[in-house]
């Protein structure tokens, strides 16, 4: 059965908002403990850069899964993948590595293809996954996804597959 990927939506371990805000303590922390011990405001700030980049960025590096929705003439999948570790920390240089969990119920049969049905049936089993498959902490970064999800016809392309 052919299968067209549409959209892989990354999941992060925290939201960019919580990782910018223990990083700012941790930044915070550290320029206290370089002025301190005598560095200038300079010397802390250029002190601190050197540490942090780029473990301080969030966007990309902070990803440890993504949802997968592919369609095939009469389906629309949804493949969660996702790293099953028990701790995440912001600051930390442990890779955490991504498998498929087959999760069961992550798709659905569509007898007859009609766009704006497919497309709440889609929002309404991500809110599922969500909820039934991630932990709270998790952040699903939806932003390309809600870019385009509008603009692409569904419906025709389940019909050439």
């Amino acid at each position: 059965m052919e299968q067209k990927t549409l959209f892989e939506i990354p999941i992060y371990s925290m939201s960019e908002k919580e990782f910018n805000k223990r990083w700012n303590n941790k930044k915070t922390n550290l320029y206290n403990t370089f002025i301190n011990s005598g560095h200038t405001d300079d010397s802390a700030k250029s002190g601190i850069s050197a540490i942090c980049f780029p473990h301080c960025l969030w966007r990309y590096n902070q990803i440890v899964g993504f949802i997968k929705i592919s369609v095939s003439k009469h389906d629309v999948w949804f493949d969660i993948y996702r790293s099953l570790d028990k701790i995440y920390y912001a600051d930390s240089k442990q890779k955490h590595f991504i498998q498929d969990i087959h999760a069961n119920g992550t798709h659905f049969y569509v007898s007859n293809p009609i766009d704006t049905e497919i497309k709440e049936a889609i929002r309404e089993c991500l809110k599922g996954i969500e909820k039934d498959h991630l932990r709270k902490s998790f952040y699903v970064d939806y932003s390309t996804f809600n870019n385009i999800f509008d603009y692409i016809n569904i419906e025709q392309i389940m019909k050439t597959l």
